[in-house]
Protein backbone atom coordinates (compact mmCIF):
# COMPACT_ATOMS: atom_id res chain seq x y z
CA UNK A 1 0.00 0.00 0.00
CA UNK A 2 1.09 3.46 -0.87
CA UNK A 3 -0.30 7.38 0.38
CA UNK A 4 -2.48 6.72 -3.27
CA UNK A 5 -4.19 3.51 -2.77
CA UNK A 6 -4.57 3.54 1.06
CA UNK A 7 -8.11 4.24 2.56
CA UNK A 8 -8.72 6.06 5.78
CA UNK A 9 -10.27 2.87 6.74
CA UNK A 10 -7.10 1.12 5.85
CA UNK A 11 -4.68 3.86 7.56
CA UNK A 12 -6.62 3.72 11.01
CA UNK A 13 -6.77 -0.23 11.12
CA UNK A 14 -2.63 -0.52 10.37
CA UNK A 15 -2.09 2.08 12.64
CA UNK A 16 -4.17 0.26 15.46
CA UNK A 17 -3.02 -3.20 14.50
CA UNK A 18 1.14 -1.55 14.98
CA UNK A 19 -0.38 -0.14 18.18
CA UNK A 20 -1.36 -3.68 19.30
CA UNK A 21 1.71 -5.41 18.06
CA UNK A 22 3.83 -2.87 20.18
CA UNK A 23 1.97 -3.78 23.09
CA UNK A 24 -0.72 -0.64 23.38
CA UNK A 25 -3.97 -1.80 25.47
CA UNK A 26 -7.46 -1.57 24.94
CA UNK A 27 -7.05 -0.10 21.26
CA UNK A 28 -10.66 1.43 19.63
CA UNK A 29 -10.72 2.99 16.33
CA UNK A 30 -13.77 5.18 16.00
CA UNK A 31 -15.57 6.15 12.87
CA UNK A 32 -15.96 9.73 13.05
CA UNK A 33 -16.55 11.36 9.59
CA UNK A 34 -20.59 11.12 10.09
CA UNK A 35 -19.82 13.51 13.17
CA UNK A 36 -17.10 15.72 12.61
CA UNK A 37 -15.11 17.11 9.75
CA UNK A 38 -12.24 16.91 11.62
CA UNK A 39 -11.14 14.11 10.47
CA UNK A 40 -12.61 10.13 9.54
CA UNK A 41 -10.85 8.06 12.34
CA UNK A 42 -9.99 7.80 16.03
CA UNK A 43 -7.33 5.75 16.99
CA UNK A 44 -7.09 5.72 20.67
CA UNK A 45 -4.70 3.62 22.57
CA UNK A 46 -3.53 3.06 26.16
CA UNK A 47 0.47 3.06 27.32
CA UNK A 48 2.03 1.95 30.24
CA UNK A 49 4.76 4.24 30.17
CA UNK A 50 6.40 7.21 28.62
CA UNK A 51 9.31 5.13 27.04
CA UNK A 52 6.63 2.83 25.11
CA UNK A 53 4.85 5.91 24.10
CA UNK A 54 7.24 7.90 22.98
CA UNK A 55 8.81 4.53 21.01
CA UNK A 56 5.32 3.69 19.42
CA UNK A 57 5.15 7.00 17.95
CA UNK A 58 8.24 7.06 16.35
CA UNK A 59 7.52 3.53 15.05
CA UNK A 60 3.96 4.31 13.66
CA UNK A 61 5.73 8.17 11.99
CA UNK A 62 8.54 5.78 10.86
CA UNK A 63 6.48 2.76 9.35
CA UNK A 64 4.08 5.49 7.36
CA UNK A 65 6.17 7.42 6.22
CA UNK A 66 7.81 4.05 4.13
CA UNK A 67 4.41 4.39 2.60
CA UNK A 68 4.52 7.84 2.05
CA UNK A 69 1.97 9.05 4.95
CA UNK A 70 3.45 12.15 6.37
CA UNK A 71 1.78 13.11 9.71
CA UNK A 72 0.33 16.78 9.41
CA UNK A 73 0.34 17.48 12.93
CA UNK A 74 2.33 15.83 16.07
CA UNK A 75 1.47 16.58 19.75
CA UNK A 76 3.60 15.57 22.84
CA UNK A 77 2.69 17.04 26.04
CA UNK A 78 5.67 17.71 28.05
CA UNK A 79 5.21 14.86 30.96
CA UNK A 80 4.73 12.44 28.17
CA UNK A 81 1.28 11.33 29.24
CA UNK A 82 0.12 11.57 25.86
CA UNK A 83 0.40 12.00 22.21
CA UNK A 84 -1.38 13.08 19.28
CA UNK A 85 -0.72 12.14 15.48
CA UNK A 86 -2.32 13.53 12.84
CA UNK A 87 -2.33 11.60 9.50
CA UNK A 88 -5.47 13.98 8.52
CA UNK A 89 -7.87 11.28 8.07
CA UNK A 90 -6.83 9.72 10.51
CA UNK A 91 -6.07 11.05 13.88
CA UNK A 92 -3.92 8.68 16.54
CA UNK A 93 -4.12 9.21 20.39
CA UNK A 94 -1.49 7.60 22.08
CA UNK A 95 -2.66 8.00 26.34
CA UNK A 96 -0.91 6.71 29.82
CA UNK A 97 -4.10 4.90 31.49
CA UNK A 98 -4.77 7.67 34.08
CA UNK A 99 -4.82 10.17 30.92
CA UNK A 100 -7.19 8.08 28.97
CA UNK A 101 -9.69 7.84 31.95
CA UNK A 102 -9.42 11.22 32.46
CA UNK A 103 -10.43 12.58 29.30
CA UNK A 104 -12.55 9.96 28.07
CA UNK A 105 -12.34 10.64 24.45
CA UNK A 106 -14.86 7.95 24.16
CA UNK A 107 -17.02 9.37 25.91
CA UNK A 108 -16.58 13.07 24.56
CA UNK A 109 -16.95 10.93 20.96
CA UNK A 110 -19.92 8.74 21.85
CA UNK A 111 -22.11 9.89 18.91
CA UNK A 112 -19.05 8.30 16.71
CA UNK A 113 -19.34 4.45 15.47
CA UNK A 114 -17.21 2.47 17.27
CA UNK A 115 -15.75 -0.27 14.80
CA UNK A 116 -15.38 -3.41 16.56
CA UNK A 117 -12.25 -4.80 17.13
CA UNK A 118 -12.95 -8.63 15.05
CA UNK A 119 -13.32 -5.77 11.87
CA UNK A 120 -9.83 -4.67 12.82
CA UNK A 121 -7.70 -6.49 14.62
CA UNK A 122 -5.39 -9.31 12.42
CA UNK A 123 -6.38 -12.72 12.82
CA UNK A 124 -3.06 -13.82 14.40
CA UNK A 125 -3.84 -11.12 17.51
CA UNK A 126 -7.25 -12.64 17.67
CA UNK A 127 -5.91 -15.89 18.39
CA UNK A 128 -3.38 -15.73 21.01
Amino acid sequence: MSAQTISSFELAVLAANMAEDKKAKDTTVLKTDQVSTLTDYFVISTVESRAQMISLADHLIKALKKMDLQPIGQELDQGGRWTLLDFGDVVIHLFHHDDRSFYKLERFWSHATEIPQNLWLKEKRQAS
